[in-house]
């Protein structure tokens, strides 16, 4: 009998070793992917809340009132109102670019007038809410959200 030959066992015996260290480094480098997805989309949704901020607190006080004028919105009424793309014309292009990579990737916000004397509105201050959501990659559980709100005050 020849003493050098591997015997069908000793193949087993390696390939159940190989394939018990192999595993794990695939399970990892699954995880590290969806990881690294969520930060992505995470850093995508910081960008694109401030960017509506930033187009929302520079544009003229008064469309907020053409707004609330064109969209037969009650004169008493304090909102909230449906912020949409209307009032964020240039991120709105951004907002598209992502949602063509990430199917799942929305933008929704609100607005409304601040409380004035006599729980009127205060038609010199808006409040905006606006927030981003996308599902946590290979997890089946509620979207993520991120939100940024902010208040905007006639000059």
């Amino acid at each position: 009998m020849n003493k050098k030959a591997v015997t069908l066992l000793e193949i087993i015996i390696a390939c159940l070793i190989i394939s018990f260290a192999i595993i794990p480094l695939i399970k990892n480098s699954k995880n590290d992917a969806a990881k690294a997805i969520e930060t992505e989309k995470i850093q995508m949704a910081e960008r694109i809340l401030e960017s509506i901020k930033s187009e929302l607190t520079t544009m003229k006080f008064s469309i907020w009132y053409d707004r609330a004028e064109s969209e037969n919105l009650d004169k008493n009424a304090l909102g909230p109102f449906p912020l949409n793309d209307a009032y964020y014309t240039s991120s709105i292009n951004d907002v598209v670019k992502i949602q063509q990579k990430y199917k799942d990737f929305s933008v929704i916000g609100t607005w409304s007038w601040a409380i004035g004397k006599d729980n009127k509105p205060d038609k010199t201050m808006v409040n905006a809410e606006i927030s981003c959501y996308f599902t946590n990659p290979g997890k089946d559980i509620a979207p993520i959200e991120r939100k940024k709100a902010f208040l905007i005050v006639k000059p």
